[in-house]
């Protein structure tokens, strides 16, 4: 009996490959978690990446005393610089996030969030949170610092990219909202479809929205190019059936990311 149940709660809905590892219970509203475990896991990952640094530069020094003093004076300077970048670094992104610390484009840099988010999600892993909260707390985190200095452009180059799972309500709504500010709009089934419509629009900047494994696997590939600001979506269903977000925070980020339209 429970076999046939899931078997159709599965049958209604299309699901990616992302959600093979769901068991067909409803009831999974989000990954909901505080910004606060992001921002544990980088300040373990800066430990990690500076302790590893360390060790490396100790095992190898001896080789570089041979090969050289004036070559090993160069090499400690350059592992030394790289922690003391990485320390500064965390330092600001904690002051940005925990204190609305003013934000700058080398706090956000597309190389070093990426980097450290790969490392964050490795330890995660180990430790046993999931990719999902964590993703979902990174973006909180991400969306606030973007949000203070966010990248204006002309309402056709943003991009807001919606899942097709959306439920009808929102898709209603989020089309008011672009038939009166006017930026572009596409719904994608996953990576495929939204690389397209990006490569056809040719945005400034892209407001998505998925659930975390689309949007962390678009983010890492995006980021680095065109900003990305990505809001998860609720899942009262389950995933890919009738999903839900707070419109209100799509619509702030819209009129933060556009120039002002004449009424």
């Amino acid at each position: 009996m429970n076999q046939h149940n899931t078997e159709k709660k599965v049958s209604d809905r299309k699901l990616g490959d992302e959600w093979l590892d769901w068991d067909g219970k409803s009831g999974l509203e989000s990954s909901e978690a505080g910004y606060k475990i992001f921002l544990g896991l980088a300040t373990i990952s800066i430990v990690f990446l500076v302790f590893a640094a360390t060790l490396f530069l100790w095992l190898i020094y001896p080789r570089l005393i041979v090969t050289g003093e004036v070559v090993a004076r160069i090499v400690s300077a350059l592992f030394i610089a790289f922690s003391i970048i990485l320390v500064f670094w965390l330092i600001f992104f904690v002051l940005s996030a925990a204190i609305r610390w003013p934000s700058t484009k080398l706090i956000i840099h597309p190389w070093m969030v990426n980097n450290i988010l790969s490392v964050a999600m490795a330890i995660g892993k180990i430790i046993g949170i999931s990719t999902d909260r964590l993703t979902n707390s990174f973006l909180k985190i991400h969306n606030m610092i973007v949000g203070r200095r966010p990248t204006i452009t002309e309402p056709e180059r943003l991009l807001v990219l919606a899942p097709r799972c959306l439920n009808k309500e929102n898709n209603i709504r989020l089309r008011q909202l672009r038939d009166h500010y006017h930026f572009q709009m596409a719904t994608a089934d996953g990576g495929t479809e939204a690389r397209l419509k990006i490569k056809e629009v040719r945005p400034k900047v892209i407001i998505a929205i998925a659930c975390e494994r689309d949007l962390i696997s678009g983010f890492k590939e995006v980021n680095p190019y065109i900003p990305v600001i990505g809001f998860p979506n609720f899942r009262p269903e389950g995933p890919c059936k009738n999903t839900c977000v707070d419109l209100g925070q799509i619509e702030d980020a819209i009129k933060k990311c556009i120039l002002p339209i004449s009424e």
